[in-house]
């Protein structure tokens, strides 16, 4: 999309949903998902969530940071943002995901929901910014 928001003008930028986290081996020979048979698989977590491991210190929070770090910075080289939205997945389990649900079962906001609050709110910051650099 940034390619093409630099090459076109008219183009404003992406729409990114339904963002989460597969449970399931990356296998170039096998497209298909098989949950639970990849390295962390979340059967094995009480949570079902990706677990704390060397690429995530913070398991699947860590995850939201990086995903949301990625989608603030990712501009054009005029600096035009290029992500205009996005919803994560919030689901437990569904459809090969890990448990992405931003709530624990009691309501409570969990580590994830905390990282997406804390990445939601530094993208946002960074988009007034830009609007004010425009005015």
């Amino acid at each position: 999309v940034k390619d093409l928001m630099e090459k076109h003008s008219f183009i404003k930028g992406a729409i990114v949903n339904e963002v989460g986290m597969l449970n399931c081996a990356g296998e170039n020979d096998n497209p298909i998902c098989v949950p639970n048979s990849g390295k962390y698989p979340a059967k094995n977590d009480p949570k079902h969530q990706c677990p704390s491991n060397d690429e995530l210190p913070n398991g699947l929070a860590t995850f939201v940071e990086k995903i949301m770090e990625m989608v603030a910075q990712t501009k054009t080289q005029d600096g035009r943002s290029v992500v205009k939205a996005f919803s994560w997945f919030n689901e437990n389990m569904a459809g090969g995901t890990y448990n992405l649900r931003l709530f624990d079962d009691d309501g409570k906001i969990n580590e994830v929901g905390e990282a997406y609050i804390k990445g939601c709110t530094s993208w946002g910051e960074s988009q007034k910014k830009m609007v004010q650099l425009q005015v």
